[in-house]
């Protein structure tokens, strides 16, 4: 690569780092270093600390990539961006292919000259493990390129991925959104792309699948999606996953759910083994209790919490009429507005026998303690019959 000599690297080094105020970023906006300027930083041992370069607006070319992916000095680069540059699908390979470039977490192209060949050397290189954030926004990379980028197999702690104004239609989205490679991808950036209303409805939904994959147990068996703002829709759209079907706990605390999030939970036919179910502070009302107390993939409910959500006596008879919930264990209905009539159809339920919280007195129990009490106390009284003949026979001996 023959690359014009620059000069005076160095001292543009240092006033670099003057400006960032540390010896890890250099912001190189308003300073136009070109091709033979990035070549020569490439190889100072003055960037041996540089964590961030910002090279915007320098009319960069493939030069200037293969000096930054052959360089030994910018192993400890994390931070990359290279916006508006003339970098080609050649100067991308050289870049996401270099063994000296592992810890980038952020690679920031937007604006330049790529193609569908860029997206496909990203996905398949093996130095992008540690990426997290990736621009491509402002480059024709197409329907294809969004394919090759969802084939990617070693991208997968990438969690933002920015392809505005890159060409893309329905097509290309439908492909991607059947990628399980991105489980922590959590924004995906698409505007100003010709997508319509089916596009954007299969990437929401497939953003809220990967939301909701990200936080289950390694062994499936419990979830928690506690104070997500999770709404109505986003509970319909997980309800029938395939992943979720070894489900036991299910927290869901502290969101906006009403009864038509329960509805579809309790009708799912892929969650029925849920075994704990918390909903505290959401808006299910004495509906949402219906739909799981007449759900039979809720027969093995032990623990439901339920607090604060809107409920009446009518949700606590539901609950009581339901041979469903006869495996309940714990019911936590603070917050609720209940009273003694509610409890009462809980004490009266013959589907309740294993609760133990709330505690309930019930009439049985209150018998029970009665005759106990009659026992023990005819056993007093006999003892202290006892006592007297012992004490007359000893008297009479006496006298004797």
């Amino acid at each position: 690569m023959a690359v014009k000599k620059f000069y005076n690297i160095e001292g543009i080094i240092r006033n670099g780092f003057k400006l960032s105020r540390d010896y890890e970023t250099l912001d190189f906006t308003f300073t136009k270093l070109g091709d033979p300027g990035v070549a020569a930083l490439s190889k100072s041992k003055s960037v041996r600390q540089l964590r961030r370069l910002i090279l915007t607006g320098q009319k960069l070319t493939r030069e200037a990539a293969e000096a930054i992916g052959g360089s030994t000095v910018l192993g400890n680069l994390q931070y990359l961006k290279l916006y508006r540059n003339n970098i080609d699908d050649d100067g991308v390979r050289h870049l996401v292919n270099s063994p000296n470039l592992v810890q980038l977490k952020s690679l920031r192209l937007g604006m330049n000259k790529l193609g569908a060949e860029s997206a496909r050397h990203i996905a398949q290189s093996e130095n992008l493990t540690e990426l997290t954030s990736l621009v491509l926004s402002d480059n024709p990379i197409g329907d294809e390129g969004l394919r090759h980028l969802g084939q990617a197999h070693l991208l997968g702690n990438l969690e933002i991925l920015e392809i505005k104004k890159a060409g893309i239609t329905d097509e290309g989205i439908l492909d991607f959104v059947k990628s399980r490679h991105f489980p922590k991808l959590q924004n995906l950036v698409f505007s100003d792309n010709p997508i319509t209303e089916k596009g954007v409805q299969a990437i929401q939904e497939f953003l809220i699948v990967n939301r909701v994959l990200n936080r289950l147990s390694r062994d499936g068996k419990e979830l928690d999606l506690s104070k997500l703002d999770l709404k109505d829709h986003e509970i319909q759209t997980i309800a029938n996953r395939e992943e979720l079907a070894g489900l036991e706990k299910l927290y869901l605390e502290l969101n906006d759910i009403t009864a038509a999030g329960i509805g579809a939970l309790a009708r799912s036919e892929v969650i029925t083994q849920l075994k704990l179910l918390s909903l505290d502070r959401n808006s299910i009302g004495d509906e949402g209790i219906g739909f799981i107390a007449g759900s039979e993939n809720m027969q093995d409910l032990e623990i439901l919490m339920v607090e604060n959500n809107g409920l009446t006596n009518e949700a606590l008879r539901l609950i009581a009429e339901s041979e469903f919930m006869s495996n309940l264990t714990r019911l936590y209905l603070e917050g609720n507005e209940y009273d003694e009539e509610g409890l009462q159809y809980l004490i009266e339920s013959e589907y309740m026998e294993k609760l133990e919280y709330p505690v309930l007195e019930r009439e049985e129990e209150e018998e029970e303690e009665e005759e106990e009490e009659e026992e023990e106390f005819e056993d007093i009284e006999e003892e202290e019959e006892e006592e007297e003949e012992e004490e007359i026979i000893d008297d009479d001996e006496e006298y004797a």
